[in-house]
C-alpha cells in the first residue's frame, strides 16, 4: 500500500462527531410537530394539542383558538426539540 491508500484508510477509521463551539457533541434532532385534535368525552368538547411523533398530550382546551395559539407557538419555536420532546411530567399523558 502506498501513503495515499493508508491515509484514506485512517480517515475512515477516525470518524469524529461534529462538536459545537463549547466542545460538546451536537444533540440529535428529531422532527417534532404539534397538531390539534378534537376530543368528545363525557358530552364535553375539548381541543387537544398533541406532540408528534411522541403522541404526548400537551394541553387540553375548550376553545379552538387557545389551543391553536399554543400549537402555532410550539411549531414555530420548537424549544423542546433537543430534548426529544416535552418532558413527561409536563404533559397530560399519551394518546
Amino acid at each position: 500500500m502506498n501513503q495515499k491508500q493508508t491515509k484514506q484508510k485512517n480517515l475512515k477509521k477516525n470518524k469524529v462527531k461534529k462538536k459545537t463551539a463549547k466542545g460538546k457533541p451536537r444533540a440529535k434532532r428529531s422532527k417534532l410537530s404539534y397538531e390539534l385534535k378534537l376530543s368528545k368525552r363525557n358530552k364535553k368538547v375539548r381541543w387537544l394539542v398533541i406532540e408528534r411523533p411522541t403522541g404526548s398530550i400537551i394541553t387540553e382546551s375548550e376553545f379552538e383558538d387557545d389551543a391553536k395559539k399554543i400549537c402555532d407557538f410550539h411549531n414555530k419555536h420548537k424549544q423542546w426539540e433537543p430534548n426529544g420532546g416535552i418532558v413527561k411530567f409536563l404533559t397530560l399523558g399519551k394518546i
